[in-house]
């Protein structure tokens, strides 16, 4: 069931060509404009981002707002072909964000220690890869604000990923260096875990405000994933959080 506000979108502006999903850029009824993903990205993807970004809000983590849409069936029928891969119904919806550029690797040292452990440590708690950038390069899914010194945390479609290799999240992620300070300070491992555990605390409600029809491929089959599988991941973390690597 969604159990909160759903944006009605009232006009789609174009696609974007960068990311995996390639999200549409549209227009809510709310007036904001909106990146929005829907068929294409696959129920697993919009279910993933819905739930990591949510706990990623209840976390503490500076997310661009995001919300529940819904396209009109006949918005996609007389729209552009394109269309169809954003398809009618509910759509993941994430705010256009001014004044940005994605980070890059020269940037990561002005942004606050205290945030760069946070965006780390849940990370490693959902189980999300995609947040690679190295001195070579790569593609964060983070946003900068250089006037402002101000980060914005994007995209969470990746989370609870069923291959995620510990090796390769702490050579690749954007704030791996951080680790080392945040393992060896008692203090704040406790300080996390209390974090992570109050926003796991919040994932029924979270599940609920989801779309129903996300649950599932097909009128009869199941998405392979369900809120006990996220929760078994992150719960299954937990006693062992600080040992895994």
């Amino acid at each position: 069931m969604i159990n909160g506000h759903v944006v009605q979108v009232m006009e789609v502006l174009g696609r974007s060509s960068q990311g995996i999903t390639e999200p549409f850029l549209c227009r809510g009824d709310d007036g904001a404009l909106y990146y929005a993903k829907g068929k294409a990205a696959g129920r697993k993807s919009l279910v993933a981002e819905w739930i990591a970004s949510s706990l990623a809000e209840k976390f503490g983590l500076p997310v661009a707002p995001f919300a529940i849409g819904e396209v009109d069936e006949a918005l996609v029928r007389l729209g552009a072909p394109g269309l169809a891969d954003l398809g009618a119904g509910y759509v993941f919806l994430s705010r256009r964000v001014d004044s940005v550029l994605e980070l890059t690797w020269p940037n990561v040292q002005e942004i606050p220690i205290g945030i760069r452990s946070d965006v780390l440590v849940f990370d490693y708690w959902v189980r999300n890869q995609d947040r690679m950038l190295t001195e070579l390069g790569g593609n964060p899914n983070l946003l900068w604000n250089a006037g402002r010194k101000e980060v914005v945390v994007i995209d969470h479609n990746q989370a609870f990923d069923a291959d995620f290799d510990c090796k390769t999240f702490f050579s690749s992620h954007a704030f791996a260096a951080s680790w080392d300070s945040i393992f060896e300070d008692m203090i704040d491992r406790q300080r996390y875990e209390d974090r992570l555990g109050s926003a796991l605390g919040q994932l029924d409600d979270i599940c609920d405000k989801m779309p129903e029809s996300w649950w599932w491929l097909g009128d009869d089959l199941r998405l392979n994933f369900s809120p006990d599988d996220a929760r078994a991941i992150l719960t299954e973390c937990l006693p062992n959080f600080w040992s895994r690597r």
